[in-house]
């Protein structure tokens, strides 16, 4: 089973919810893999004392060809990339790297096959195990580069390579391409949020994006208490359950600001998240993707 612990903004409590759950799961005998999806500022393994290895992610991207082998006035492959990663300059392709899909239809399309395609190294993926077995897999994106969809996908590739009964993909922040590829073929969206306007005009997106991906969501309220606008009766009027409150108390913020898992800091934790770990078991059970106990 998949669960996406995802939020429509940053600093909504994702990571603590997706790091606590993972290991609540772990405790209580179930074999997991937390995958940090959010490759551009990844802090998983903050909370988690895990030794890892990385392995390279590269991508494809075309290599302009030398001066005088592209045929006259030839414009195939500018005409075939439907991202418009190419124009033709002075007789000769430029590529724009950073709206490169890396299909490699140009390459296809060139009628004097000079147009070829190079690895690029992108980012890294990370994979290791706590003390207790529980898996870890965290990518991260190169500076500077806009491939962050291509290191989701292989952290989520290196996260299915070894037998899990839950696998908790903690997604970047926001609604974007990083998201997508996060909640692609999830079996459920966990969506943390809090209650204040800015959270909630994410959590509609982050609801829309899931009902468009037919994911199943489900809403968790962090810092419960403190703003002024009522999630549960949103939650409500849109028909989606309400599967956990995090409440607003200084000592949660001391315990993550210190680097330390909620469960062994402040015991009154493990209830918030054995809420929340009994809410994707009975999704799990009602979709056939059950969780063993």
């Amino acid at each position: 089973m998949h669960v996406a612990v995802a939020s429509g903004k940053g600093g909504t409590g994702k990571t603590l919810v997706a790091t606590n759950l993972a290991v609540h799961l772990q405790r209580t005998g179930r074999r997991v893999t937390l995958v940090d999806c959010d490759v551009d500022a990844p802090n998983a393994a903050l909370f988690l004392d895990a030794p890892l290895s990385a392995t390279p992610v590269t991508v494809a991207v075309p290599v302009v060809p030398p001066e005088g082998a592209c045929p006259d006035s030839c414009t195939a492959c500018r005409d075939a990339c439907p991202f418009g990663a190419l124009r033709v300059l002075g007789g000769r392709p430029v590529v724009f790297a950073d709206l490169c899909h890396h299909c490699g239809l140009c390459t296809t399309a060139c009628p004097a096959g000079v147009l070829r395609m190079q690895p690029v190294e992108v980012g890294r993926v990370h994979a290791g195990r706590t003390g207790d077995g529980l898996r870890l897999v965290v990518g991260t994106l190169e500076v500077g580069l806009t491939e962050a969809p291509a290191v989701v996908r292989a952290a989520r590739r290196l996260g299915v390579s070894e037998a899990s009964d839950v696998v908790v993909l903690d997604a970047p922040p926001g609604a974007a391409c990083a998201v997508v590829a996060t909640l692609h073929r999830a079996d459920l969206a966990v969506l943390v949020t809090d209650a204040t306007a800015f959270g909630l005009h994410d959590l509609r997106l982050m609801v829309e994006l899931c009902r468009e991906m037919e994911v199943p969501a489900v809403v968790a309220l962090n810092r419960a208490g403190l703003g002024d606008v009522d999630v549960p009766a949103w939650c409500r009027e849109e028909d989606l359950p309400l599967v956990g409150h995090l409440p607003f108390d200084r000592r949660v913020a001391a315990c993550y600001a210190d680097g330390a898992l909620l469960l062994d800091a402040f015991p009154p934790a493990r209830l918030w998240f054995a809420e929340i770990a009994a809410a994707v078991e009975r999704h799990g059970a009602s979709r056939g993707a059950e969780v063993p106990a």
